[in-house]
């Protein structure tokens, strides 16, 4: 089985950690989002090792070419000690492959009994548990992480343009000059050539001194 996406066919979000918010004397729920990244449908299922703490809605589907699914995860009311001592330790499996085209016919139970099991992804989060002010604290880290991730990226970006832009002032001046001796060239060519008014002085001498000679 495959224990990874090695070609990623499926975003999952969250990525590795699924946490629950407190107060735990009641339901607490949680989401995760599967998005099909390929232009084939995937089919999909959600197990957890705990499977009578946690309810999954839908726990398994159909998700279309470049569509997405939610699932809902919601955590019955459990002791709040007993999950401190917990953290990390329940676990869910995303299980995901490519539908077959021809399988169109096919319940979602006997698409998983066909399936090439070689071609299975698995996929694992561990659940955490947190109070709401852990969870306020959890979120606030997460957004400075993100500006920060933000700036970095905006930085290499003006890096980046400063260096196009500098290589276009290059380029330029080497245009201006290149412009700058065509013009010279182009200026020389387009001249008055003094050749002509040469040539008739020469033809006035000639003419001058013929006439002189046969007049004598």
């Amino acid at each position: 089985m495959a224990k990874g996406s090695v070609v990623n066919i499926l975003e999952i979000s969250p990525e590795d950690k699924l946490f629950f918010t407190g107060p735990f004397t009641e339901i607490s729920k949680t989401h995760i989002t599967l998005k099909n990244a390929t232009f084939k449908s995937i089919i999909f299922k959600i197990k957890t090792t705990e499977p009578k703490k946690y309810c999954v809605r839908p726990n398994q589907g159909i998700i279309g070419p470049q569509d997405s699914a939610t699932a809902t995860v919601i955590l019955q009311p459990l002791d709040e000690e007993l999950l401190s001592s917990s953290q990390g330790q329940h676990k869910f499996q995303i299980l995901h492959t490519l539908k077959d085209d021809g399988d169109s016919l096919k319940s979602i139970e006997e698409l998983w009994i066909s399936a090439n099991h070689a071609l299975v992804f698995h996929h694992k989060l561990r659940c955490y548990f947190e109070t709401e002010i852990e969870t306020q604290h959890r979120m606030k880290d997460k957004d400075v992480q993100f500006n920060v991730s933000n700036l970095k990226d905006a930085s290499n970006l003006i890096t980046e343009l400063r260096s196009k832009v500098d290589e276009l002032k290059r380029q330029n001046t080497k245009l201006n000059i290149s412009l700058s001796e065509t013009q010279k060239r182009l200026d020389i060519a387009l001249k008055p050539s003094q050749f002509p008014d040469l040539l008739i002085y020469i033809v006035v001498a000639i003419l001058g001194w013929l006439f002189a000679k046969f007049i004598i």
